[in-house]
């Protein structure tokens, strides 16, 4: 039996080498699994609620779902997040272009829904709280109540009449 060759001192062969692009390739996927969990987790919540939900076409859209409810027509982004930072936890709230990243405007979306997975919560917040914002900090439940407190589980706003009315 042969003995592998060593590598030159200080140096790791490269059948070793964790390389960059399978780093970011698996850290992508998990922060791809957390959206499509999310995204599947208001699939749920808001067809139980008895809105109707449509997919749009394609990736083009800066929304996840068109969301009916009577007459009413909303478009609503999903984001997800399962991690803290200082005692709160961090979403994300924008879209990526090949060259930067940009927080959403009125004209794209109508609502952004937050999954928190730990605590199983959501937040329904119109697109106004979180104009030319980038990024959230949600306190956990039972904490003193936050910013966005308000919005817990505030499904209601999806049934006020001021949004896109056809017919």
């Amino acid at each position: 039996m042969r003995r592998p060759r060593l590598a030159p001192h200080g140096r790791t062969p490269a059948s070793e080498e964790k390389s960059a692009r399978k780093t970011v390739a698996r850290r992508g996927s998990a922060v791809g699994l957390l959206g499509e969990l999310g995204e599947v987790a208001f699939m749920h919540k808001a067809t139980s609620l008895g809105f109707g939900l449509a997919l749009p076409y394609g990736h083009l859209h800066r929304y996840d779902f068109i969301v009916e409810s009577g007459r009413n027509l909303w478009r609503v982004q999903v984001k997800t997040t399962a991690y803290m930072v200082d005692g709160s936890y961090q979403v994300c709230i924008r879209r990526n272009t090949p060259t930067s990243s940009l927080a959403y405007t009125e004209s794209e979306v109508d609502f952004v829904a937050v999954y928190i997975i730990p605590e199983e919560t959501w937040y329904i917040l119109p697109v106004r709280e979180v104009v030319e914002r980038q990024a959230l900090r949600i306190r956990p439940k039972g904490r003193r109540a936050g910013r966005y407190a308000y919005y817990r589980e505030a499904w209601h706003l999806l049934r006020q009449p001021d949004g896109l009315v056809f017919g």
